[in-house]
């Protein structure tokens, strides 16, 4: 029971409906008839989710990643409604899904796409503001990055700073240093762990081959 059990679930229509004939329950309450929750589990995407199944995550303190840009990218006609979750008492944050339906791993952009595609949907322009949008990411977290406040996308800062928050969501600014799990992987804006040139040339490489057989 220590383990942590990660599924990807509800993220599509087709997936939801399936189970739904298959089972005569939707993912979600299949897979607490189970006993598949606990405060343990991770649950990525949740686009498809009815009120009862938010109540069921929540009771469970399972936790409910949402996934703005893997969703939009893959086209699944829905994401997670975070008001809808707030409102059941669910644990919700941010992931990216993965490299391939996202071509980023930058948790900071996700924060922007989930904050804009969630007032978009709900149409209402104060939902994740950028202090809620930026706690979803980072919860949880013990790693720790800095950015270079004096690049011109944090300007303008507004009085005492206040706008520091909302031009790094929403502008972005270089990324100087990365701490993870107390290890130092850049510093001063350089990658320290790997060779950037040597593994772009290795992709160069592989979509040349990947091409040439198509």
């Amino acid at each position: 029971h220590d383990s942590t059990l990660h599924i990807h679930t509800s993220e599509t229509r087709e997936e939801v409906v399936n189970c739904h004939e298959e089972k005569g329950m939707y993912p979600i309450e299949y897979l607490d008839s189970i006993g598949y929750f606990t405060d343990r589990t991770v649950c990525a995407h949740c686009g498809w989710v009815t009120k009862k199944e938010m109540g069921i995550l929540a009771n469970h303190s399972a936790k409910c990643v949402h996934c703005p840009t893997s969703n939009q990218k893959l086209a699944c006609g829905g994401t997670m409604s975070y008001p809808a979750m707030r409102e059941a008492g669910a644990d919700v944050r941010l992931g990216t899904d993965g490299a391939a339906s996202n071509n980023s791993l930058d948790l900071r952009k996700e924060a922007k796409a989930a904050s804009m595609i969630q007032r978009h949907d709900h149409w209402d322009a104060t939902i994740l503001d950028p202090k809620e949008a930026w706690m979803l990411a980072t919860k949880g977290s013990k790693d720790w990055v800095s950015w270079d406040l004096s690049d011109i996308r944090m300007r303008p800062i507004g009085k005492d700073g206040r706008r520091l928050l909302a031009n790094l969501l929403y502008s972005d600014a270089k990324c100087m240093d990365v701490f993870v799990g107390g290890r130092s992987i850049r510093r001063n804006g350089v990658t320290l762990t790997l060779d950037e040139g040597e593994i772009a040339k290795q992709l160069e490489d592989s979509a040349v081959e990947y091409y040439r057989d198509i």
